[in-house]
């Protein structure tokens, strides 16, 4: 037995510098892709799948002493455009006429906050370089970003070893099942892209404009001016939005509060109930879980790519009081 002991602590200080240097070869790569995914001029097409559906949108990206510009157009179903740059994102939505406007924010298809500082994540993720592949003929490390419990998704990640960019990414829910792919089916990058092929090309007149307010920087302090407070959150998650905004989907102002641990993230919609809630109880589709119900008369949603057990939390513990 005391031989044992002995040895077991000969072999941890080994694993645990193995564990320390498959972090950083894992953050080495994520420093990567987060360069070249903001400084590359490229184009593609992309599929993404979810809930037995595909769906297929063109991707063409710019880069340029003055930011970034980008161009999504939907290849297949509904057809809809989104235009980025520094400073704004314009959906437009043909189905509904209708033209949604915000701030500028980090693409769907890539979380934000794995092309910023990943170190601050390290309390509810762990990260490790665990193989390598071939995506849209293009050699590829795989990351794998692994939660530290059940109230967030993970992810694996294919990137690019020639380019830094990401060809291929799994969304993996809390049983270790792919939820969401995402994936490059063709993928070119070029020297220069012309301005004029990152401009609208959806025609647009007569449509209704939504435009979204920003979420404050401040919004710890806004939250005790709010008469909603979430009693229970999951360790890390803290509320970065509270606003309120006209929807297309809602006839009156709806309240957004947006909950975040730095990667996973979760809304919440409060609107003054005109009947039975659209959701009551839990939901599903794909990676989306949904809760729904109603308090003190008001009709509330709590959606995100999340397990159950987060939506029901933050739903079940949100409660109405006094506006201080």
């Amino acid at each position: 037995m005391k031989l044992r002991g002995f040895l077991l602590c000969l072999l941890l200080p080994m694993q645990l510098q193995a564990h320390d240097k498959a972090s950083e070869q894992a953050h080495y790569w994520l420093d990567r892709m987060a360069k070249a995914v903001k400084r590359l001029n490229y184009e593609g097409v992309f599929v993404y799948l979810h809930d037995n559906r595909i769906e297929s949108m063109q991707l063409i990206h710019r880069a340029d002493r003055e930011g970034e510009q980008e161009r999504l157009l939907s290849l297949n179903g509904v057809a809809r455009e989104i235009i980025r740059d520094r400073n704004s994102l314009i959906c437009i939505l043909p189905d509904s006429r209708s033209v949604v406007v915000e701030k500028s924010r980090s693409r769907k298809y890539i979380p934000s906050a794995l092309l910023n500082d990943t170190g601050r994540l390290e309390k509810f993720y762990r990260f490790r370089v665990v193989s390598s592949g071939r995506i849209a003929g293009r050699d590829a490390q795989v990351v794998a970003v692994i939660p530290k419990d059940g109230y967030r998704y993970g992810y694996r990640l294919w990137i690019d070893r020639k380019t830094g960019l990401l060809l291929m990414s799994d969304l993996i829910n809390e049983r270790g099942e792919v939820v969401e792919k995402v994936m490059f089916t063709v993928l070119r990058i070029h020297d220069k892209i012309p301005k004029e092929r990152v401009a609208q090309t959806i025609h647009s007149k007569g449509y209704r404009r939504f435009q979204l307010k920003a979420g404050d920087n401040k919004a710890h302090s806004r939250q005790h001016n709010s008469p909603w407070k979430v009693m229970r959150l999951p360790r890390g998650f803290m509320m970065t939005v509270h606003a309120s905004h006209g929807m297309p989907t809602s006839k009156g102002q709806v309240e957004h509060l947006m909950f975040t641990d730095g990667l996973a993230s979760v809304s919440v919609y409060i609107e003054k109930s005109s009947g039975k809630p659209a959701l009551r109880g839990a939901s599903r589709m794909a990676a989306v879980n949904a809760w729904g119900g109603k308090v003190n008369g008001y009709n509330v949603t709590v959606v995100g790519e999340v397990p159950r057990a987060t939506v029901e939390m933050i739903g079940k513990s949100l409660r109405y009081t006094k506006a201080r």
